[in-house]
């Protein structure tokens, strides 16, 4: 067994598709939401028995490989390493490994790891920091902290001793130069308390490191490079994903102490945006793993404008939100405090409408006439979003009750507001749902036949040959033949090595296509379907190869090559007569 099979046979495609996305079971195959396109009626089917994923909507899908090159956007060797860390293979020497900028990156950053946690134990006064923050040695330990010491060259230096050049550590990010002239290198962190950041592969990709005394920045975090791209990665999610599964929910605070505290808390279905505002690619890969999002970002005027603009943002997604509410303290703070609180606030998140309103009746005083203005200009932009005008009727009735003021009067300020998001797709950005691809009558009968290839002499015997040819399916078509003259029962496994490598992975596509469009068909039914399919190709070749003779008629240049013309004609029409 080689490693690719090795690799195989101790990872399926249900197992691995299930870590991205949430799948139900439909008849032998599992059924769910494309991760590489927006839709809302799922046609991602995932086949156990042929060990592919495959979606009817986008055409894109294909074994663990090739389903992995696809939803973590790599080349085939990252995503063999990927699958051979996980199903713990080791691969041959021959591995692209060393050659690839982004494990090289990540080697870099094992190092870097394992030689900041040694710091921080060799240092307890830096390690007192969190340890006063509340935190546990377990916790320390599960999360990786560390410490940079203060030096221009301890990291390096370690690096070095592990043959690491400076353009490998310049090009993961571990350290600066002052400039392109300049050659020489100095540590990235120094004297900071070291969070690493790890992918949701559980690579670790960059670092935040934290000012222990006074200075700027308060968070130093790495660069893009390779392996890390801060919009794409979400802080603590490879902790976090099972949780999120298993609860249905992920909620997205701010900082790097938050997550870790709530974690120790209990509440591990948390995660960080990674030191940036939330992007569309971190919903993306959010969505992987559920569909419902909470909010607890903080309540200062930076956290609300961070939470308006992820709630558009999450709407465009299609994703379900509600708001973590804990008052003006920030989740780390309330869970030092009092755990329990941050408990019950996590468990009883509230929609985004009572949030709004909470948040302006603690703004403004709704018992004057300033007040109630403050309270409409913060809730009625808001209304005015929503489509439905029955939603909003029931959120303006709210209002009128809150404020004291005659609902007709508020649908009528409704009608002057002006809405003014602060998130805008970027130009040429698709966020409408993919519009499915449709298949032919050709490629439908393929499926049928590869997945009942016992009645392929229906077709060997009625399918009409050298009257036109479909340009999609011509290749299989030869290709099923030839193997049928030779086996006798058509053998699908001899038709797969007979065709080539880019043909061969259709297939199984071809069959399951079967199993989306037509569960838990019967034999009986599948036969009655193929004799159907074959006359309606008939029909439709003879149909398109007799227009084509009636244009050659009209323009043919002698009677003699009429003659001909006519006699073709004559020999289609009586062929017409017999698939009709």
């Amino acid at each position: 067994m080689n490693h690719l099979e090795e690799i195989r046979s101790k990872i399926s495609i249900e197992e691995l598709v299930g870590s991205y996305v949430q799948l139900k079971k439909a008849g032998r195959n599992f059924r769910g939401l494309c991760p590489f396109h927006g839709e809302k009626t799922p046609s991602f089917m995932v086949s156990p028995e042929k060990q592919i994923a495959y979606c009817f909507g986008c055409n894109q899908g294909g074994d663990i490989f090739k389903f992995t090159q696809l939803v973590e956007s790599c080349d085939f060797p990252e995503a063999l390493k990927m699958l051979a860390d996980k199903a713990g293979v080791t691969l041959p020497k021959t591995s692209p490994k060393e050659s690839n900028k982004r494990f090289k990156t990540v080697e870099i950053n094992e190092i870097a790891v394992n030689f900041f946690q040694e710091e921080l134990e060799k240092n307890e006064k830096y390690k007192k920091y969190f340890l006063d923050r509340g935190l546990t040695a377990p916790t320390i330990k599960e999360f990786q902290l560390g410490y940079a010491p203060d030096s221009f060259n301890a990291l390096k230096t370690r690096l070095k001793e592990k043959g690491v050049t400076d353009r490998e550590m310049l090009d993961a990010g571990v350290v600066n130069q002052k400039d392109m002239a300049d050659q020489n290198t100095y540590d990235r962190f120094r004297h900071r308390l070291i969070f690493p950041i790890y992918d949701h592969q559980k690579n670790p990709v960059a670092f935040g490191g934290r000012i222990i005394d006074q200075g700027e920045p308060k968070y130093l975090n790495s660069p893009d490079t390779p392996a890390y791209n801060k919009s794409m990665v979400l802080y603590g999610l490879h902790l976090a994903k099972d949780a999120v599964k298993e609860k249905d929910m992920a909620i997205f605070v701010e900082g790097y102490m938050d997550v870790i505290a709530s974690h120790q808390a209990g509440v591990k279905n948390v995660i960080a945006t990674s030191g940036t505002a939330m992007t569309e690619q971190q919903l993306k890969l959010i969505k992987r793993y559920t569909k419902n999002i909470a909010l607890a970002f903080d309540q200062d005027s930076a956290g609300m404008e961070a939470t308006m603009r992820a709630i558009e943002l999450a709407e465009l997604a299609e994703l379900n939100i509600k708001i973590v509410q804990i008052g003006e303290k920030d989740p780390d703070e309330c869970i030092k405090e009092d755990p329990d609180t941050w408990i019950k606030a996590t468990e009883n998140p509230v929609s985004v409408m009572d949030f709004y309103f909470a948040y302006a009746n603690s703004k403004h005083d709704k018992e004057t006439m300033e007040g109630k203005k403050g309270i409409m200009s913060i809730i009625l932009p808001i209304i005015k979003l929503i489509p439905s005008e029955v939603e909003q009727g029931a959120h303006l009735n709210r209002l009128s009750v809150e404020i004291k003021t005659d609902v007709k009067l508020l649908w009528n300020d409704l009608n002057k507001t002006q809405t003014q998001k602060t998130y805008a797709p970027e130009k040429g950005q698709v966020v409408a749902e993919a519009k499915p691809l449709s298949y032919n009558r050709e490629q439908y009968l393929l499926g049928f036949i590869l997945k009942f290839p016992e009645f392929y002499k229906i077709v060997a015997e009625n399918l009409i040959e050298n009257i036109g040819a479909d340009p999609v399916t011509e290749t299989f078509y030869k290709t099923m033949k030839s193997v049928y003259t030779l086996e006798g029962p058509l053998d699908v496994d001899a038709l797969k090595a007979a065709l080539e490598a880019g043909e061969r992975e259709k297939v199984d596509i071809y069959s399951l296509l079967i199993d989306e469009k037509y569960p838990d068909f019967s034999e009986e039914a599948a036969e009655k379907e193929i004799r159907s399919l074959v006359r309606s190709i008939n029909q439709k070749n003879i149909k398109q190869v007799q227009k084509q003779v009636e244009l050659s008629i009209r323009g043919a240049n002698t009677a003699e090559e009429k003659t001909q013309l006519l006699n073709k004609y004559n020999e289609i029409l009586k062929l017409a007569t017999k698939v009709n």
